[in-house]
């Protein structure tokens, strides 16, 4: 935990502008007030979910976000050169248009309920495409820019064993527990979690419960390689050689916004969550460590869920 202090104060010191920080948070939690509070901007981004529409109005809103960040970040710290760069453009723009897209995809949706013979299996297959759907258009596209600019890198965007302590991360959990334990009583977290409620589902796919358990938490997993891989991996170590440690501010907010929708707290925590592990994730050029406190965190999280259920029943 020290060694990562440590990173994490190193950072600051050499990154930290007190204006660029400054308009980065307002903006970030102006935005969160709004949406929460007032809950203003839900029906631009959710009313036409599961349209056309839908995918365009979600392109939109991740293009604003991200450049009505890293923008004034660059015109503050007087680094408006890298608007001129075409790599900025072509791999900013490429991954906000992939993640937007897959996003608000509903085709897998109609894909489900082609494939279920009930209604809890489509529910269910229609939440493993939607963990899954991201993975694989995401990779393609990190491919295309690793040929095209990043030929020399000596890792696929931070997906590599060497360069990183592991212990810590562990150690995170372990501090963590407590907290999710006291989390579990709260009535918004079991509304939410878990996110597979198996007391719910009967036999489906001729699976038993067990089995349907494991094949839902497998593609629940992925969804949190997927995650890091686009916001560590590309956002952070893909954009560091244009953007150097700006590259962390500017994918913090940016992924804070992707939870809007989910629970004020988690929303919350991404963008301080999402800091750290941008730091670290340069800093090594390593994106496993968020992939482990990203999936022990929510695996945590679901089993404390189920544990109150079964105490409860």
């Amino acid at each position: 935990m020290k060694e990562i202090y440590r990173e994490i104060k190193e950072h600051l010191k050499k990154d930290f502008n007190l204006y660029a920080y400054l308009y980065v948070l307002l903006f970030t939690f102006i935005s969160l007030f709004i949406y929460y509070i007032f809950k203003s901007g839900r029906g631009f981004i959710y009313k036409n979910f599961g349209s056309t529409r839908g995918i365009i109005d979600l392109i939109i809103f991740y293009l604003f976000t991200y450049f009505a960040v890293i923008i004034p970040i660059l015109i503050i710290k007087k680094k408006t050169f890298v608007l001129k760069s075409k790599e900025f453009w072509v791999k900013t723009l490429s991954l906000i248009l992939v993640f937007g897209f897959f996003s608000g995809f509903y085709k897998l949706d109609s894909f489900a309920i082609k494939i279920g013979d009930n209604q809890y299996e489509q529910y269910y297959l229609a939440y493993i495409f939607a963990y899954l759907k991201m993975i694989f258009p995401v990779t393609l596209v990190m491919i295309a820019l690793k040929i095209k600019y990043d030929k020399k890198d000596k890792h696929f965007y931070g997906l590599r064993k060497q360069g990183l302590n592991y212990k810590p991360y562990f150690l995170f959990l372990l501090i963590l527990l407590p907290l999710v334990i006291s989390a579990s009583f709260m009535p918004d977290f079991l509304s939410y979690y878990p996110r597979f409620k198996f007391w719910i589902f009967p036999e489906m796919f001729g699976l038993k419960s067990f089995m349907q358990t494991v094949f839902f938490k497998l593609s629940y997993a992925v969804s949190f390689v997927s995650t890091e891989f686009f916001f560590r991996g590309a956002f952070v170590i893909g954009l560091a050689r244009i953007l150097d440690k700006d590259s962390v501010l500017a994918m913090a907010s940016f992924y804070c916004f992707s939870h809007f929708g989910k629970p004020v707290g988690e929303a919350i925590s991404a963008f301080f969550g999402g800091y750290i592990l941008g730091v670290i994730a340069l800093n090594h050029k390593n994106i496993n460590g968020g992939i482990i406190v990203h999936i022990g965190l929510a695996f945590l999280m679901e089993a404390v869920a189920m544990a109150q259920y079964l105490i409860r029943n």
